[in-house]
């Protein structure tokens, strides 16, 4: 995954800063796990990046220095990190808990968890900050139900609940992405 210069480089358990024009790589930074997932900070100083594990964490990196800032824990293989609006919550998908960390960043600490309906593996905020959309890999259910299909969740970020599942044609399974 990339973001303003940076890639998460998942079989590594580095992130990349390259030069956008030439596209040289000018630094490696190391983490503990594969990072699956990188949200920058709108003034572009933080870098929140999530290693997967079955005890997942995000790290916070300075991004003039590269250092780690702050470990913020999350659920069983963190990805796709999405910040609030104001930048002082993260949202956190934890695909094999079925859930989403919200993680104060003030206090580094997890306020709790919203649960979704099956791998939580992409998320995206919607331009106002109101709704957060929430891509699930899999159906749930059985394989040979009449209908089988995967949904997006539609969270309601002030109440932190899902208010919505967004039924996807019959069929429709193993999201990846999606995009506001």
């Amino acid at each position: 995954q990339r973001t303003d210069g940076r890639a998460a480089c998942a079989t590594a358990n580095q992130v990349a800063v390259f030069d956008l024009p030439s596209g040289a790589v000018t630094r490696r930074i190391t983490v503990p796990h594969s990072p699956s997932g990188l949200a920058l900070s709108s003034d572009g100083a933080c870098l929140y990046v999530t290693c997967a594990a079955p005890r997942s964490s995000v790290r916070v990196l300075d991004t003039g220095s590269g250092k780690t800032l702050a470990t913020l824990p999350a659920g069983h293989t963190a990805m796709a990190p999405v910040l609030s609006r104001e930048g002082k919550t993260l949202f956190v998908c934890n695909r094999f808990n079925n859930d989403l960390s919200v993680i104060n960043l003030e206090t580094g600490k997890e306020q709790g968890r919203i649960p979704v309906q099956r791998e939580p593996v992409a998320a995206a905020i919607s331009r106002d900050g109101r709704f957060l959309l929430v891509a699930n890999h899999l159906h749930t259910g059985p394989a040979d139900a009449e209908r089988v299909a995967a949904v997006v969740s539609v969270i309601d970020t002030a109440a932190r609940e899902v208010i919505k599942e967004l039924s996807l044609p019959d069929g429709s399974g193993f999201l990846n992405d999606l995009r506001v």
